[in-house]
């Protein structure tokens, strides 16, 4: 079981959350592409005793907190489910959509719809499942 220790980054991460799905639901990809970000920064910080700030502190956070929170088993086989190829493969595609959001990167609609929806899914089984813990 994971233990919050900073739930301001937690309720900010269920509000990523929400609103992800909001902007989804409105094919509003580049706004959607920045709360995947900003979901994943903010479980990691809801987490650590210190405020991660570099990318790779914050995508190796999640991975490992993921992998806390779901087990092995059945991290691979969401992620997978999700059309990413591996946790790794997962967080570094969220740092693309975040790159995205401020015009560094272009990509196809229905991409941006496939990978923003796989997030979306994750992010709210580990939002179910973690509220249920604690």
């Amino acid at each position: 079981m994971l233990q919050i220790r900073r739930p301001v980054y937690f309720e900010r991460f269920q509000k990523h959350v929400k609103d992800l799905e909001k902007h989804l639901d409105e094919s509003d990809y580049v706004q959607a592409a920045e709360k995947v970000w900003g979901a994943i920064s903010s479980f990691v910080n809801a987490f650590h005793s210190q405020e991660a700030i570099k990318v790779e502190e914050k995508k190796q956070g999640f991975a490992l907190l993921y992998r806390k929170l779901t087990g092995e088993d059945m991290s691979l086989d969401l992620v997978l489910k999700t059309n990413f190829k591996s946790i790794n493969d997962l967080t570094t595609k969220a740092q693309a959509l975040h790159l995205y959001f401020y015009g560094s990167r272009k990509y196809p609609e229905n991409y941006l719809k496939d990978v923003i929806t796989g997030f979306a899914n994750i992010l709210k089984k580990i939002c179910s499942k973690v509220v249920s813990e604690n």
